[in-house]
């Protein structure tokens, strides 16, 4: 199981990296999709102290927010509200 997510994770990876590359200005939206991710992670984080929903930050969620961006980031917080 833990081999199956690992390769799903790098395969969704390599295809985010290839839209990205495609794109005319590569590094500039790499770089706005890493930054919206961690943004959008800090503030869930800043704003946990009123609504008490909160992202443990650790590498994997890093990771995830840093490749994938803001959808990555709500993913994270639905499957923290449904799954504990």
């Amino acid at each position: 199981m833990k081999i199956a997510f690992i390769t799903f994770f790098i395969i969704a990876g390599i295809a985010v990296l290839i839209s990205v590359f495609k794109s005319r200005q590569p590094l500039k939206n790499l770089f706005t999709s890493v930054f919206q991710g961690i943004a959008s992670m800090m503030a869930v984080n800043v704003l946990g102290m009123i609504t008490g929903v909160t992202i443990a930050v650790n590498w994997y969620t890093l990771l995830t927010a840093s490749l994938f961006g803001i959808p990555s980031v709500i993913t994270i917080v639905l499957l923290d509200a449904f799954l504990i």
